[in-house]
């Protein structure tokens, strides 16, 4: 009974120091609005505003809650405020008050609206409930990112990259919490059929502003194209992706082709020439093939150097081999093919004497034989010019002209020349503005006159007899011929006497051969049994 009594005492004297609260709620205004990470804090100041009418003398920070959309209270929020008494706050008068919100991890990202509920007393102590709203976000994620770019870093601004350059794509990201957050960040470059870089790098992003960039080397691999350049960052709350096209060149591109001439002769000097544009200094390898038919006979290389802007290069062709010539002319860089074309054209060769033989009759006829060689595909229209001479007298000139089939073709020159004297002759063939010469000399001899013989008397016999009595006499031979058969009489009783003697000489003994013993030992055969006859049997026959 005394418990009750006490409690009764103190509520009436509460009520009596209770100033009279009026039922007009009142609010104070604010431009600002607050953003937090879920699982973090956020600091920062609010600016409020009394816009009733009405002048406090007094003001003090009551407590807060959160609502969402639909007007449903949120847990999981902490608010600290300072300062929470505020004194001779005017009309239409401003303060500045700080704060620090959290919001626990299960509080789902979105916006809500952040109420705080002060108590406002009047100069007459008459205490006003003043509310002030401020809209908060939740964010999921404390990771802010950044927009990405990409560029050439030696060309920056170009739409491609060259083979060798590097392309460099970058972003910042901004970390709104007050923690580390680690990432996964990764590059690729490469098209459909191929990737060419790839890179994947885990980082940690501090709080503040975080750079990230990666470097993508464009390797001298890389064929000419298009490639897709893919920058990606990710972490458990949140990912960006990024995307460009890249075109990739060499650099350097033929621009022309010309050709000095298409006809040459032999060993003349012929050029094509290359007029390239080129975007890049460097040194390039030229080659140069020449094809006669499918057979390779030329392969050359050099160096040459290709400077930015527009290059001309001359490029010697092969003309040692005469014929129909293709050359195919290649500028490479470590094996990669830049430029590939070809050129087709006609290489001549003069005629030449190949051989010169002569035949000399006593009588002065000379027949020279040369040997004329062809070495081109086609038919080639030559002059033959000759001159004999002997000494400063000119004997014979004269010139043919003759269509030479490719190959070697004879020709024959017939001339009747002075007997008994040193004669020269030259022979020269021209062709294709080029000459073939062959000089030399011959000496006719003049006929052996033959002996003739007149009639001898009969005593001029003697001599001859005499030549042919140096011979055996006839009678020699008749005892030659008694020699040859003495011996083949000898030789006959030899071969006769050898072989009788064989015949008749003592045989050799053979051994007989060892009687065969049974194999049971020494057996004698049983004799037949005897009988005594009587003399009634009849005698056995």
């Amino acid at each position: 009974m005394r418990w009750a009594v006490g409690v009764f005492l103190v509520v009436m004297f509460m009520i009596s120091v209770i100033p009279p609260v009026s039922g007009q709620y009142l609010t104070f205004t604010t431009p600002n609005s607050i953003e937090v990470v879920r699982g973090d804090y956020s600091t920062g100041t609010l600016s409020l505003t009394n816009a009733g009418g009405l002048s406090f003398k007094i003001v003090s920070y009551q407590g807060f809650w959160v609502e969402d959309s639909s007007g449903n209270i949120v847990p999981g929020f902490i608010l600290v405020v300072n300062p929470r008494i505020f004194t001779a706050w005017a009309s239409h008068k401003t303060y500045t008050m700080s704060y620090n919100i959290s919001a626990a991890r299960t509080v789902p990202s979105g916006l809500y609206t952040l109420h705080m509920k002060f108590w406002a007393f009047t100069n007459d102590n008459t205490m006003y409930i003043v509310k002030a709203s401020v809209p908060v976000k939740v964010v999921a994620g404390a990771l802010q990112f950044g927009v990405a770019r990409a560029y050439v870093r030696e060309r920056p601004g170009s739409s491609y990259a060259l083979n060798g350059e590097t392309i460099v794509v970058f972003s910042h990201v901004l970390n709104r919490g007050h923690h580390s957050v680690s990432i996964t960040a990764s590059v690729t470059f490469g098209n459909v059929s191929a990737s060419y870089f790839k890179d994947v790098q885990n980082l940690t992003m501090v709080p503040g502003d975080n750079l990230v960039r990666f470097s993508i080397p464009v390797g001298y691999e890389v064929p000419p194209g298009v490639y897709t350049l893919d920058y990606t960052l990710s972490y458990p709350d949140g990912s960006y992706t990024y995307s460009k096209h890249f075109g990739v060149k060499f650099g350097v591109s033929l621009v022309a082709l010309s050709l000095e001439s298409t006809t040459v002769k032999v060993n003349q000097e012929n050029h094509a020439y290359l007029t390239l544009l080129s975007e890049r200094d460097i040194t390039l390898n030229l080659t140069v093939l020449a094809y006669r038919g499918s057979r390779l006979s030329v392969n050359e290389s050099r160096p040459v150097r290709v400077h930015g802007g527009t290059d001309v290069i001359a490029v010697s062709l092969p003309i040692q081999v005469p014929g129909s010539i293709t050359s195919r002319i290649l500028l490479s860089y470590d094996g990669r093919e830049i430029v590939s074309r070809e050129v087709s054209y006609s290489v001549f060769a003069p005629l030449t004497i190949d051989n010169l033989s002569y035949v000399a009759g006593s009588s002065g006829k000379v027949v020279f034989t040369l040997q004329i060689l062809n070495p081109d595909a086609a038919p080639v229209n030559g002059t033959l010019v000759y001159k004999v001479y002997s000494g400063s007298t000119v004997i014979s000139r004269d010139s043919v002209r003759a269509t030479f089939i490719p190959g070697v073709t004879s020709m024959r020159v017939t001339l009747r020349l002075p007997v008994g004297k040193e004669i020269s002759y030259e022979f020269n063939l021209l062709s294709l503005g080029g000459i073939s010469t062959k000089r030399g000399s011959l000496y006719i001899h003049p006929p052996i006159p033959t002996a003739t013989s007149s009639p001898t008397p009969s005593t001029t016999s003697a001599p001859v007899s005499n030549s042919t009595s140096a011979l055996p006499p006839k009678r020699g031979g008749t005892s030659s011929l008694l020699v040859a058969v003495v011996i083949l009489l000898l030789i006959c009783i030899g071969v006769a006497f050898y072989y009788f003697s064989k015949r008749e000489g003592p045989k050799k003994r053979k051994r007989s051969k060892p009687k065969r013993h049974s194999p049971l030992g020494r057996f004698k055969r049983p004799k037949m049994p005897m009988f005594k006859e009587s003399r009634e049997l009849p005698k056995k026959k």
